[in-house]
């Protein structure tokens, strides 16, 4: 059963919300106890009300993730869960979020509930409007990004998040193609009709280079150059740009990227890269 509640709340999914941290760690700001242990709370209040998300989708969707290849083993749709327990895990959230909301700032929670309510239209309607639904998806990465920096008075800078936004927005564009390529999941998800193989390809190739030049941006603004004294940050862009053409050729050569999360952890070079890019980071600020 505990397996079963794990899988239904996407504890999986987490790693997501890991956003939280970058801007207390591109802040400098990250090895002060009090603000990371605030990032921790933080961290666990939001992905609470994500799984809450995720567990109110699969509520609204159980017939629907009978008929999809992947979505049919959630411990909802294949009965390992039932209904009314799946009623009694989000209420027992919703309480938990509700009795720990005193000890956060009230921007954190505001912004925390623009979120879920966003995602409840979403999962409701706007799933089903063509481009809207991306952008949706696309601005929940920004929304931790916000949240990470109300939570410890630290503002982004606009170009990451700008490069948030563009770049998850690609990420889920190209979740959209691989779904284009299994008649199962077309039946399921309706807006895939709207959608063709040439104008995702021309998107993502687009949303790669706006991303790119997003980050660049980010690495010549002379506030973050003051910030950590060095103008060589440029350098790092060669990185982020072999991050994104990695998963551009595994996307449209290989089409394995339909599960941004599985792709994470199963390609080695992007892992790598990503990792090497934070130690870089960690060195210009922190060493």
């Amino acid at each position: 059963m505990f397996k079963h509640i794990i899988s239904l709340i996407r504890v999986k999914h987490w790693i997501k919300n890991m956003l939280i941290f970058l801007p207390g760690f591109f802040g400098g700001v990250l090895q002060n106890k009090e603000n990371f242990g605030t990032l921790c709370f933080v961290f666990f209040f939001f992905s609470i009300t994500a799984s809450m998300v995720y567990v109110f989708n699969d509520l609204l969707d159980i017939e629907k993730d009978k008929l999809h290849p992947d979505k049919k083993k959630r411990p909802l749709a294949s009965g390992a869960i039932s209904k009314r327990k799946g009623i009694i895990i989000f209420i027992v959230m919703l309480l938990t979020l509700i009795g720990t909301s005193y000890f956060f700032k009230l921007n954190v929670l505001v912004v925390t509930f623009i979120y879920f309510a966003i995602n409840v239209m979403y999962t409701i309607k706007l799933k089903e409007i063509p481009i809207l639904e991306l952008f949706i998806v696309a601005s929940g990465f920004v929304f931790r990004i916000l949240i990470g920096g109300t939570a410890i008075d630290v503002e982004p800078s606009k170009w990451i998040l700008m490069l948030t936004f563009f770049s998850a927005l690609y990420i889920v564009i190209s979740k959209r193609r691989g779904e284009l390529f299994n008649n199962e999941i077309m039946t399921s998800r309706v807006v895939l009709k709207h959608y063709s193989l040439e104008f995702l390809n021309l998107a993502m190739a687009l949303l790669v280079t706006i991303s790119i030049m997003s980050y660049i941006m980010y690495t010549v603004e002379p506030i973050v150059i003051s910030r950590f004294s060095t103008d060589k940050i440029y350098l790092t862009s060669f990185i982020v740009i072999f991050i994104l053409l990695r998963h551009l050729q595994q996307s449209l050569v290989y089409n394995n990227t339909e599960s941004p999360v599985a792709y994470f952890f199963k390609d080695k070079a992007n892992f790598i890269a990503i990792v090497v890019w934070l130690i870089t980071f960690y060195i210009l600020i922190y060493i």
